[in-house]
């Protein structure tokens, strides 16, 4: 099996895991198996959202879901890095693996998990997240989307989302031959991943955190915003439906 071919089978199984690992432990998912039953058990949060065992059991949870959801979109600059280890290669000179241009990636949204474990928990204290893990104020509920809706507009987001989606000038004008800089390239890839999707993340709130659903239909959202030829269009037009939504949700039309 050539390199490439391993590289994106582990990385297939890396993503297949957290989905099925997300696919178990989901409420709403019936199940008559003890080991399910028993991974479950072990990842509830307990009355406090604020206790060890409940930051544990968020952390796992938003870690799973990065992997499920942010992995498949990092597709288009682990390919190009990549096709440029490879020319190198060809040329005698030396290219660090892609898996520490992923590790890197990964490390910035790891630190967006910790943020967004501190809101669920916030959120979960002050009682505005329901069984199912939404929120349960349609105000609020409806100003996520308002602003996630926006921010599909905004050029800060379509600056990053050219810088993921189009990755190969980057790689050329900061390719580095050490490990430390390769991950630095994936940690600042990362960056632009966490500035053009947070927003898009964010809805989940709305939608329910374990949502397998809408956990898949944001997913495909954020890889067709970077594999499409013209993303503004897609991007203008996912924005308009969430706008509209907000809209929706704050006057109660479909709350």
């Amino acid at each position: 099996m050539s390199p490439h071919a391993v590289m994106w089978t582990c990385f297939g199984v890396i993503i297949g895991g957290a989905w099925s690992y997300l696919f178990a432990v989901s409420p709403s998912i019936a199940s008559d198996s003890f080991t399910i039953d028993l991974l479950r058990s072990l990842c509830l949060a307990d009355d406090d959202p604020w206790s060890r065992r409940s930051l544990t059991a968020a952390f796992v949870m938003w870690s799973a879901m990065i992997l499920a959801m942010m992995l498949p979109t990092a597709a288009p600059m682990l390919s190009t890095y990549m096709d440029i280890a490879d020319a190198a290669r060809e040329k005698s000179m030396r290219a660090v693996s892609p898996t520490v241009l992923a590790a890197g990636y990964l490390s910035v949204w790891v630190v967006f998990s910790f943020a967004a474990i501190a809101l669920q928990a916030w959120l979960q204290s002050q009682a505005m997240l329901s069984a199912g893990e939404a929120l349960t104020q349609p105000a609020v509920a409806g100003g996520v989307l308002l602003l996630a809706g926006a921010y599909q507009f905004a050029p800060l987001k379509h600056a990053c989302l050219n810088k993921c989606a189009r990755p190969m000038p980057f790689f050329l004008s900061h390719w580095s031959d050490a490990v430390a800089g390769v991950f630095r390239i994936g940690f600042t890839q990362g960056t632009y991943c966490v500035a053009c999707c947070w927003a898009l993340m964010l809805v989940m709130f709305v939608t329910g955190l374990m949502n397998l659903v809408w956990m898949a239909v944001i997913g495909i959202v954020m890889i067709l915003e970077k594999t499409v030829e013209d993303a503004k269009p897609w991007s203008y037009g996912v924005g308009t439906v969430l706008l509209i939504s907000g809209v929706a949700t704050i006057l109660h039309l479909w709350w």
